[in-house]
């Protein structure tokens, strides 16, 4: 729990974190996090998606839009994710195998801050399209690096900083719901 809000609040050094959260697994079978990962999303995750973020994606694939979750995640964790959602991309932090195992290191750099401009960047230039055309959805102040080359920075149930930063800066903040069975906090 402390790591979560020193995350949120943008007092975490991420890498340190990684490898430190990563010594665990090394030797662990790729196929057992993947299974894990699946089980996870649909015991925990999956009556935890707002409406509106499962609407707003549907909108922007009904356009004929390029859509990715880009997540700070390992790609195990959100592979469920963007396959219940139909994103077709996944950008996460990867984490590296071999042999079918886990090394207990990741592929760098994080999908973390700049780490998230590279690998948009790289996807963009792959699918035909500039980062800076883009929409981008968050709700995290680590994640100003990238808002600020998108062309349509929007901003969902953003932590203290963002909702300041959104506000002097007049981006566009979404509240949604909370999702069945959740109460949603008061902001």
């Amino acid at each position: 729990m402390i790591d979560y809000l020193r995350y949120r609040y943008d007092l975490l050094n991420m890498e340190k974190t990684y490898r430190d959260s990563l010594k665990p697994i090394a030797g662990v079978r790729e196929g057992e996090l993947i299974q894990f990962c699946k089980e996870w999303f649909e015991d925990v995750v999956r009556h935890r998606v707002y409406a509106e973020a499962r609407d707003f994606v549907r909108q922007h694939i009904d356009q004929g839009e390029k859509v990715a979750i880009i997540s700070n995640a390992t790609t195990y964790a959100v592979a469920p994710l963007a396959q219940y959602l139909g994103v077709p991309h996944v950008l996460a932090t990867r984490l590296e195998v071999r042999q079918g195992v886990f090394t207990g290191e990741y592929i760098p750099p994080l999908c973390f801050r700049q780490g998230k401009i590279f690998w948009a960047e790289k996807l963009a230039r792959e699918l035909g399209r500039e980062v800076n055309q883009s929409t981008f959805y968050t709700d995290s102040i680590t994640d100003l690096p990238l808002l600020e080359r998108v062309k349509n920075p929007r901003i969902v149930n953003p932590d203290p900083k963002l909702r300041n930063l959104a506000r002097k800066r007049g981006w566009p903040i979404l509240d949604f719901a909370a999702p069945p069975g959740k109460k949603k906090k008061a902001s």
